[in-house]
């Protein structure tokens, strides 16, 4: 018979270097928390300024863009920090080689991302928005940066270019509102964000002792890289539209108000969003460490995992609930009340999501990466689905409904594929 290994936290402290990896999850955490906030309370000073129908269609820019940003990663992120933990001595190439085919994947996203606004149909306006935002692709090749820092267990690095970016940010969004600027102002700041982090990856790893000279390009290791990494751009792809295009298809179906009033219940599920990626980008070294020395060990820091996910959006999904009406009325103001019921619904999405993310991490680890894309394509084709049904008869709350199915169905396929396939989730005996 199966059973679950009861949870037990001694093994977060079984040797000193996993002190490292919660010492680097504490620095993630605070970094991720001051910037989040700093932006979200910004980001409803902004809404409040321009109203729902501006701030739909400043959103469904961004989301639409959004949908092609995954060819400008071309799937190498994880990928790269895997790498960097397994052989660093190769990090010059490697991070050369991932610099190489990020830039030349941000070139390819403008491109198709021009050439989809004009075969969408939408406003010139709107056309030039996407258009400006699509040049902020270019700037997110440097992040490779970042996933060295990963590897080395470095995150106040990350912390530090990601704090000051979005202080900068910031400043420049507060200009923006007192001034009285129109939108094309505004775009433009949310183009230069990437512009900022990358900056400041750059000079903190020159300050580091590290070179960008020494960087070097081998065609080989990027064919090995493209060979790997395509299932895990085209699943980025996915659990990207899985995310967006809800907004793209109000803004098609129902306008930019709608746009607007459905963006501010996503922005107060998606301020949380960062504690999955920081506990996965902090402890992915020591889940993949474990596995190469004691798979007991590994099966175990995996339950541990999947309960710590859990736990956090339990906590999100409740307290998002309870507080909604006075989150909603009190930071965005009156106009935004339709939100509120949107926010009940989409709150719980939250499960879904950040259970995603402990099965992602685990299937990189196990190089399942096959499973990975086909769970997301099967959630992005009934997001998309369900989008087109619910939006017509339901309106936004509609909109809700279907990504809270869709989102949960990616760990539903999941933990089916290891229950069918008797492969253990956690330790089993």
């Amino acid at each position: 018979m199966t059973k679950i290994t009861p949870v037990s936290y001694r093994w977060l402290w079984e040797h000193d270097g996993f002190k490292r990896y919660f010492f680097n999850t504490g620095w993630m955490f605070a970094g991720q928390v001051f910037a989040l906030l700093l932006s979200f309370f910004i980001g409803a000073w902004m809404a409040r300024y321009l109203g729902p129908e501006d701030y739909g269609t400043i959103n469904y820019a961004l989301a639409f863009a959004g949908l092609f940003g995954f060819i400008a990663s071309f799937g190498v992120d994880s990928i790269l920090v895997r790498e960097l933990v397994k052989t660093p001595e190769k990090k010059e190439e490697l991070l050369g080689t991932s610099f190489t085919l990020k830039l030349l994947g941000a070139l390819i996203a403008i491109i198709i991302t021009i050439i989809a606004t004009f075969v969408v149909k939408q406003s010139s306006f709107n056309r030039i928005l996407i258009i400006i935002f699509t040049t902020s692709f270019i700037f997110q090749s440097v992040n490779v940066v970042s996933a060295f820092f990963q590897s080395r267990v470095e995150a106040k690095n990350n912390v530090w270019a990601q704090v000051i970016a979005g202080m900068v940010s910031s400043v420049l969004k507060i200009i923006f509102i007192l001034s009285g600027a129109d939108l094309w102002w505004l775009i433009l700041i949310f183009t230069l964000d990437a512009c900022w982090q990358s900056l400041l990856l750059v000079l903190i790893y020159r300050r580091r002792g590290h070179r960008l000279s020494a960087w070097r390009l081998s065609w080989s290791l990027a064919r090995q890289i493209v060979s790997t990494s395509w299932l895990l751009m085209l699943s980025a792809a996915v659990s990207f539209i899985l995310l967006r295009i809800d907004q793209v298809m109000i803004g098609q179906i129902l306008g930019t108000v709608e746009v607007g009033l459905y963006a501010v219940a996503v922005k107060f599920v998606e301020v949380w969003y960062f504690l999955p990626a920081i506990i996965s980008a902090s402890l992915f070294p020591a889940i993949l460490n474990a596995k190469k020395t004691d798979i007991n060990i590994y099966q175990r820091r995996l339950s541990h995992f999947f309960v710590f996910m859990l736990i956090f959006a339990l906590f999100v999904a409740l307290g998002t609930v309870a507080l909604s009406y006075y989150l909603v009325v009190g930071l965005f103001g009156a106009e935004y009340l339709p939100a509120v019921a949107v926010l009940r619904v989409y709150a719980w999405s939250s499960l879904g999501l950040f259970l995603n993310w402990a099965f992602y991490q685990q299937l990189i680890a196990e190089n399942r990466l096959s499973l990975i894309f086909f769970s997301n394509f099967a959630g992005m084709i009934l997001n998309v689905c369900l989008n087109f049904l619910f939006i017509n008869r339901f309106a936004i709350i509609g909109a809700a409904w279907a990504t809270l199915i869709s989102y949960l169905l990616v760990p539903a396929i999941m933990f089916g594929y290891f229950r069918l396939t008797k492969k253990p989730l956690v330790n089993e005996s």
